[in-house]
């Protein structure tokens, strides 16, 4: 039976990947439009790079954590792309789109269904 992975993994992992953005936006100073495209240019680019690529961020990779399709097989940058733009959807909502992560019986996201996305536990 596959593992499906939950919220507050899932929570960490995303804290983790963020540590990645945080050297970037020093570098942006207190320009707020550098900071904004650090923020989705740069962490769009790199959320689906590495998830077309390995199937995992930095940070689910730390979590043993892995981003399929709903049929088991490879995410590609397509799938990874439909995901991270879905993401801002489940954000821009009060974040109900993760929450629904805690309750939905696959642990999906808004982001998820969309893509037709699971995290796994690897």
């Amino acid at each position: 039976m596959q593992k499906y992975g939950g919220f507050f993994k899932r929570l960490v992992a995303y804290i983790i990947d963020n540590l990645v953005f945080v050297i970037p936006s020093v570098f942006a100073g207190n320009n707020e439009m550098a900071q904004l495209v650090v923020c989705f240019g740069f962490g769009t680019l790199y959320f689906v790079w590495m998830n077309g690529t390995y199937g995992a961020s930095l940070g689910k990779m730390v979590m043993k954590l892995k981003i399929t399709r709903e049929d088991g097989s490879k995410i590609d940058y397509k799938d990874a792309f439909l995901r991270e733009i879905a993401s801002y959807l489940s954000l821009i909502v009060f974040g109900l789109g993760f929450l629904n992560i805690i309750w939905n019986k696959r642990k999906q996201g808004w982001h998820d269904i969309i893509a037709k996305t699971i995290v796994v536990k690897v």
